[in-house]
């Protein structure tokens, strides 16, 4: 009923509100306008008007934004222009177009076949934060560089974290730029001001917040994503927590950041080896994250990537300190503004025309967004696995690479993603372990290592992700080639 409600009030006060302009327009100029370029004038007037409000406050999509001017527009043609001082002729026109739309539904439903499953998300969202936040992390809505600075803002408002309630996702900030604050925040320290206050999230481990524990027992430090972080498990059931009790003489600390990429991962370990003595790294590399959200924008590089690379190096694109100057987003906004509330909330009531309208927009948008080739990504990881092997070397720590399995190679499929990471640690000259044959043999074995997602491992995982590190001593100094 909310969404039939704001449907409503989306198609009819835009319209309203130009009939008021236009009525006033009427009386101000003692007579109503005439002739085509009047009638022009009339409709597209107000669309100019709050299509560039909304490129300066995106508080809707750029289309919902053209959508309403239009809208407000005919108002203001009903009201002011001379065709249509006959009421009949406004009823008329209304008539037409609401017949167009049928028949194009009819053509869609008759000629185009089955339509398109265009996502909706958990819903039809008016507000584009709202709709941004229940937007998948690995869309490319969080890979367009120049996200306008405003609705950033305002859609990292909120909680990260409210104790003993489950948020809606609408309400909640977008994981995926939590994380990116996170790790600018991280990289930059206190130069890095931010559009959120990221150290009221507790479970994170900051390198400026950790204590190392006392004695001199080596330190092995654990990098990467939600994988390593323990997304969805206790802090003391993830397997870093079982590598302290299965190694106590060691001092296991896991630095995983849900929805980090191999760009961060480098830029976050500089981080903790210049502010902490560290004896090895090991760095997990998974198929997700690693290669969807690899040189994302940051909003501490401007919101472009986080490193550049040259030389066979990965380095920091603005090493002196943060940049983050305010985007109006424009081009943000034309690629990633979704199809306009009233055609979702028509999508969502099975119109086939809207999908088909909505997949193309789709389509159009996604060949905006650049996106690299795999082989040029993995390029990039073999760059920044260099520079952290040369980096720490030089500061007598060893470095270890892991492969961490993904849904699709515990299937069976090919595991494309573990061999490329396997054949660039040996070209490195880099100690490299493979996770996925004790993940695959214990579901072989009919345990249950694995969340509902296919992906990230429960408790059972964790448990068997540490005993196989502990067996294999993956994750001692002694492994790290010092």
């Amino acid at each position: 009923m909310a969404t039939i409600l704001t449907a409503a009030a989306v198609l009819v006060v835009p319209m309203a509100l130009g009939a008021g302009t236009g009525v006033l327009m009427r009386r101000g100029l003692g007579r109503r306008i005439a002739g085509v370029f009047g009638a022009i004038a009339c409709v597209l007037s107000p669309a100019a008007l709050f299509t560039a409000a909304t490129v300066y406050f995106p508080i809707v999509g750029l289309w919902d934004g053209v959508t309403v001017g239009v809208l407000c527009g005919a108002g203001m043609l009903f009201a002011a222009h001379q065709a249509f001082a006959d009421v009949r002729n406004v009823w008329l026109t209304c008539g037409a177009v609401v017949a167009g739309f049928a028949v194009l539904e009819v053509a869609a439903r008759l000629f185009l076949g089955v339509p398109p499953a265009f996502p909706v998300g958990d819903g039809p969202h008016l507000l584009l934060k709202h709709a941004l936040r229940t937007t998948p992390p690995d869309a490319q809505a969080f890979r367009t560089e120049g996200v306008p600075y405003a609705l950033a803002r305002d859609a990292l408002r909120g909680d990260l974290a409210v104790p003993g309630e489950a948020l809606e996702p609408a309400d909640r900030p977008p994981s995926v730029m939590v994380t990116r604050e996170i790790v600018c925040s991280i990289v930059y320290g206190p130069a890095y001001k931010g559009l959120i206050d990221v150290r009221r999230e507790p479970s994170v481990v900051f390198p400026e917040r950790f204590t190392p524990r006392a004695g001199t027992a080596p330190r092995v430090l654990h990098i990467g994503d939600s994988l390593v972080f323990g997304a969805n498990v206790a802090r003391e059931d993830t397997f870093v927590a079982g590598l302290r009790r299965l190694e106590p003489e060691i001092e296991h600390i896991n630095g995983g950041i849900s929805g980090m990429a191999p760009d961060d991962y480098l830029a976050v370990l500089r981080s903790w080896v210049a502010r902490h003595r560290i004896d090895l790294a090991v760095i997990y590399l998974f198929a997700g994250n690693d290669l969807a959200g690899l040189d994302a924008p940051h909003p501490c590089s401007n919101w472009q990537s986080l490193l550049v690379y040259d030389d066979g190096q990965a380095r920091l694109r603005f090493p002196a300190g943060p940049r983050s100057e305010p985007e109006i987003g424009l081009r943000w906004l034309a690629i990633n503004s979704p199809l306009p509330y009233l055609g979702r909330v028509s999508i969502a009531a099975h119109s086939s025309a809207a999908a088909f309208l909505g997949s193309a927009l789709a389509s159009l948008a996604e060949r905006g967004v650049h996106r690299d080739p795999p082989e040029i990504q993995f390029q990039h990881i073999e760059h920044i696995l260099r520079s952290a092997r040369d980096e720490l070397a030089r500061r007598g720590v060893g470095l270890v690479v892991v492969a961490l399995p993904h849904a699709g190679s515990l299937r069976g499929a090919e595991p494309w993603f573990e061999r490329e990471v396997m054949a660039i640690a040996r070209r490195l000259g880099l100690p490299v372990r493979d996770a996925t044959e004790p993940i695959r043999a214990a579901l072989d074995r009919g345990e249950n290592p694995v969340q509902s997602d296919g992906s990230h491992l429960n408790e059972t995982g964790h448990r068997l992700m540490a005993q196989w590190l502990h067996d294999r001593h993956v994750a001692r100094p002694s492994a790290g080639g010092r």
